[in-house]
């Protein structure tokens, strides 16, 4: 992490909300418009915050940041589980028109550079950064990139991810559900690809955890191992 990576946490914009859509049974997208002068990089998260209504409890969380400045939008993905916090009750229920802030976006899950190799772990929610990636990238046909997505049930974005695949021959995406098929595939990719590649994790901290104890124990530096936990999410 560079001192950079946080510039932009002391700066506060207004985001007005352009839709909400349920995509599967708890999973959620949102949909802002931000202001004209808000940028970020694909990869960073930033700290939402209810303005237009009352929620109980604590009245931010933050999110990472799914889409990219050019596609004229903000878009954030969550689930809500089966005990639906306020925030998230409140967050849900808003109407085309309401706003809320954001403070950033911030953060270190970034492209490193413009030639090596990336590996890309992402299980459930935590393709919403890497969805902003891929988009950054989808016409760079300068490297390989590889992205195992895990979850149980249900892909976020899988229908988008697939159609850019179509136009980059460099992008490959691996559906998994299991733990097993996760660590099988991994393991491919690290013998594949060595210390050569950057390894780009986004999930829960315990996910994260053991998916970075796997790439080390094969011999890759912590250097070239970019991670993206969800705390609090």
């Amino acid at each position: 992490m560079r001192i950079s990576d946080l510039k932009g946490i002391f700066k506060t914009s207004i985001l007005t909300i352009e839709s909400i859509e349920n995509e599967y049974e708890d999973y959620y997208t949102i949909k802002m418009i931000p202001e004209k002068n808000l940028d970020w990089s694909p990869g960073e998260h930033g700290i939402f915050k209810l303005l237009s209504r009352k929620a109980k409890g604590r009245k931010w969380r933050v999110f990472s940041v799914a889409s990219v400045p050019g596609e004229g939008f903000m878009l954030i993905g969550t689930r809500t589980g089966e005990v639906v916090s306020y925030f998230k009750k409140e967050l849900i229920s808003m109407e085309k028109g309401d706003i809320l802030s954001i403070r950033g976006p911030f953060g270190w899950f970034k492209v490193q550079d413009s030639t090596s190799p990336m590996v890309m772990v992402a299980a459930g929610v935590g393709i919403t950064p890497v969805r902003s990636i891929i988009k950054q990238l989808e016409k760079d046909r300068s490297r390989s990139i590889e992205l195992i997505y895990t979850a149980s049930d249900f892909h976020l974005f899988e229908d988008e991810l697939q159609s850019i695949t179509l136009d980059n021959n460099k992008l490959t995406i691996h559906l998994v559900y299991s733990k097993e098929e996760t660590n099988t595939v991994l393991a491919n990719l690290i013998a594949k690809y060595k210390d050569e590649a950057y390894y780009f994790l986004s999930g829960s901290p315990s996910f994260i955890q053991s998916i970075k104890k796997q790439i080390k124990d094969k011999g890759i530096k912590g250097k070239r191992i970019i991670n993206d936990p969800f705390i609090g999410y």
